[in-house]
């Protein structure tokens, strides 16, 4: 699903900064989504706003009149009406707080109900690395719609980001260097507030805020790394919070044993493989079990590296080779930097292709989600800040070393600490992946980092979990924060309710109405209520059950019942890989530049991401289709194709259906007619 509005856009960016070190690009994806969303700051989801509960548990309090804000705040120009923006000034070393200080921006949104603000809610989505405040407009008619009318919205920017006194490090924000030697020098740069950018320090900033501007209780949602600063406010402020809510939360289960999010991340993927090609009907006939089918494409590749030229997703050649560090790179990474499950649902039939002496999907997939961590300029870092993201989960991890040690003990420590670990640790992978620092990157990538004093923890030692009302969120495809890890996480907490969204991924609050709904019932009432929203998905994500070498090997279309259908199976199959190729350039499109090589030949092309033109695109090697595809911004897909090959007898097809967006559900199929040699066509082809 790429739904085109600032709900998704938002889960989509901010799960690439939980993710940042592996990305390469984000601008096909989020171009698409902006092409077809020239209002992108209006809400997506305005839900109902809910009922003034008759009784709370927490009382109604009074925060201060709005025409006098309090003087320990300096007041600045508010980018829109009914609000209070500005600085409250924080010592940067609280062990020093006579030093130096740094200001924490805030935006204050007022709720429009008469009477006091039950209380103020707080947001933070994670990175990290990125600002708050400037999702503004998601946030009061988005995310909090239906909160508004009795609670405040309090936005904060983290410190080290946003209007917060952003970390711009010159070669780790805007490239010129190596890895390591940016990531050395932005530690230099910092010097001794080097430590100082932690989820401890974070939640002592947004308490200072919270007293500074007369709120006595905050409704705090946490998402991805979000919530170790939510857990962090929690823990330290109990008597402060009314309610938490994590949405696919990073918490210490995850961060603080080294190494142990990598490991609920592996043992995620086969999971999150099953249930995405159980739920499609393309997937799900050809592939009964996805877990031993992608085993078995570990071990091959594992054994027999596959190395080959293939194009990426925009058209440009390169030579990959695909082992299993390279297979984890996209079978896992690809998510993060589309926002799309592109890979994972082409995963298991490369692996068939690959058994049948046929490895060109396998070698494209490879070629798709090659990167490295050496990146170039990310831009200003009021937006995104690499050097915040390091300072932050360099602060928060485990590491198997002293902080003491040089680099080279780091790493011997580290090597040591993989080689212990069980052969399983990191199943369906074998325990070699723990030493790529692409893939470990809560440790190896914190190398070249320096801690001069301590870090604020996210928990400190011996910490209580408060009893507060708390709503831990996970997506059950969520193969960044898994499930499972989110679970742990919410044990922590004793007053918890856990809810697992259906086919969602990270961050359900922004792929999914359910989440919002959620999230929304658990600030007003205390009670996420009624969850069954989280049984049934909201849509799919598009799979592919094969990529056949023939038209041969396709799967016929089913014939359409209410048409007048002439052609035979072979036409028919040709009819499915017809449309295959259609939506192979889509697909390719979000995950490159919009121009690109069909999968056996033939180019596609797109400047808006809606209108698209095809030429001898080839999804099998003797079907080539050529013409128009149009992608609507409701998601609905309208193709005219003329068709051509050895494999037909070659005709023209008209496609409609719909594709990438809510709706598509798993009945959903595309509509086929047109003619194929001499005969009417009436069939029809999952879209999913």
């Amino acid at each position: 699903m790429f739904k085109k509005n600032s709900s998704c856009a938002m889960a989509a960016f901010n799960t690439v900064l939980l993710s940042l070190v592996f990305v390469t690009s984000l601008a096909q994806a989020q171009a698409r989504r902006d092409v077809l969303s020239p209002n992108a700051q209006q809400a997506p989801y305005r839900t109902t706003p809910l009922a003034h509960p008759s009784s709370l548990t927490a009382p109604s309090v009074a925060v201060v009149p709005r025409s006098a804000p309090p003087s320990n705040v300096i007041v600045t120009g508010c980018p829109e009406s009914n609000s209070v923006c500005g600085y409250v000034q924080v010592p940067l070393d609280r062990k020093h707080p006579q030093g130096s200080k740094i200001g924490i921006y805030f935006e204050q949104y007022f709720h429009s109900n008469p009477g006091p603000a039950v209380s103020a809610i707080m947001v933070n989505l994670g990175g990290p690395g990125i600002f708050t405040t400037d999702n503004r407009d998601y946030f009061q008619f988005g995310l909090f719609a239906a909160n508004m009318g009795v609670h405040d919205l309090l936005l904060v920017d983290d410190r080290g980001r946003g209007q917060s006194g952003a970390i711009d490090c010159e070669e780790l924000q805007h490239g010129g260097a190596d890895f390591a030697t940016a990531e050395k020098d932005c530690a230099a740069q910092l010097g001794v507030s080097a430590s100082r950018y932690g989820s401890g320090d974070v939640a002592d900033d947004m308490n200072d805020v919270r007293a500074a501007l007369g709120y006595k209780l905050i409704d705090y949602l946490g998402a991805s790394w979000g919530g170790a600063d939510a857990i962090a406010f929690a823990t330290r402020f109990p008597e402060h919070v009314r309610s938490l809510v994590l949405d696919s939360p990073v918490g210490p289960p995850t961060v603080i044993p080294f190494s142990a999010r990598q490991a609920f991340v592996t043992h995620s993927i086969p999971l999150v493989l099953a249930k995405l090609c159980a739920r499609s009907l393309l997937c799900a006939p050809d592939h009964p079990n996805p877990a031993a089918e992608l085993s078995a494409l570990i071990q091959a590749v594992r054994v027999h590296p596959v190395e080959g030229d293939s194009h990426d997703a925009s058209g440009n050649p390169i030579h990959v080779k695909v082992d299993e560090r390279a297979l984890l790179d996209f079978a896992l990474y690809q998510t993060a930097l589309n926002g799309i499950y592109t890979t994972q649902n082409e995963v298991l039939a490369a692996y068939v292709s690959l058994k049948q002496g046929d490895a060109v999907p396998l070698l494209r997939l490879g070629a798709e989600g090659f990167f490295t961590i050496d990146q170039n300029d990310w831009g200003d870092p009021t937006g995104l800040s690499l050097g915040a993201f390091y300072a932050t989960i360099c602060s928060d991890v485990g590491v198997p070393w002293d902080w003491s040690d040089g680099v080279s003990d780091r790493m011997e420590a580290h090597n040591q600490y993989v080689g212990n670990l069980p052969d399983d640790y990191y199943a369906p992978f074998s325990k070699s992946v723990g030493r790529d620092i692409r893939f470990s990157r809560q440790g190896m990538q914190c190398f070249w980092w320096q801690k001069p004093t301590p870090s604020s923890p996210i928990v400190k030692p011996n910490a209580l979990y408060p009893a507060v009302p708390t709503l831990v969120l996970a997506g059950d495809i969520d193969d960044q924060v898994p499930a499972a890890a989110n679970q742990a996480v919410a044990e922590l907490f004793p007053n918890r309710t856990f809810v697992l969204v259906a086919n969602s991924r990270h961050e359900t609050t922004g792929w999914t109405q359910c989440g919002t709904t959620l999230a929304n019932q658990m600030i007003e009432t205390l009670s996420p209520g009624d969850t069954s929203c989280a049984n049934s998905p909201e849509y799919i994500w598009p799979a592919v059950g094969r990529f056949p070498l023939f038209a041969k090997d396709a799967r016929a279309a089913a014939i359409d019942p209410h048409g007048a259908n002439q052609i035979g199976t072979g036409e028919r199959r040709v009819a499915s890989v017809a449309v295959a190729a259609a939506v192979d350039a889509l697909e390719r499109s979000l995950v490159g530049s919009g121009t690109g090589v069909g999968l056996r030949g033939g180019t596609f092309q797109t400047g808006d991401f809606v209108n698209y033109t095809l030429l001898n695109c080839a999804f099998s090697r003797d079907v080539a289709v050529s013409g128009t595809v149009l992608w609507n911004y409701d998601n609905s897909v309208s193709a005219d194709l003329t068709v051509s090959g050895a494999g037909t007898a070659g005709g023209t097809l008209h496609i409609t259906g719909f594709w990438g967006g809510l709706g598509l559900v798993p009945e959903g199929y595309f509509s086929v007619t047109g003619s194929l040699g001499g005969k009417n066509v009436a069939v029809l082809v999952p879209e999913g």
